[in-house]
């Protein structure tokens, strides 16, 4: 089930995703959905992939696979797992977009909070 949705843009320089607090222990419940755009349009996803990435604490990449739900609309959904989540308070990510091997472009930062679990 859908916790957060967000609208990611790949040429805007500013996107207020609001506040996504994601409890440690909750793996493979806490779900983000993504509406990617591009110039105010929605990315077409088709033939391509789409990867969380971030760097916990600062120091340790990550680059976690996401779900695409609607490709032509640009939606994707992403599980926050035991890698997204291994370290406490505010960590920053984004979203790459890939066709085949190339890159062809990423969303801006978004910030999530891990918030503690209570056991």
């Amino acid at each position: 089930m859908v916790k957060w949705q967000a609208t990611l843009s790949t040429t805007e320089p500013y996107n207020y995703v609001g506040i996504i607090n994601v409890r440690q222990g909750n793996k493979n419940t806490e779900v983000l959905e993504v509406t990617i755009t591009e110039n105010s349009l929605l990315s077409d996803l088709t033939d391509g992939k789409v990867f969380f990435e971030s760097h916990i604490d600062n120091k340790f990449p990550i680059q976690r696979p996401t779900k695409i739900i609607d490709a032509k609309k640009g939606i994707i959904q992403y599980t926050f797992d035991e890698y997204s989540m291994q370290s406490l308070h505010r960590q920053e990510a984004y979203f790459s977009i890939y066709k085949g091997d190339d890159l062809i472009g990423t969303t801006q930062n978004f910030s999530y909070f891990v918030i503690n679990a209570a056991s």
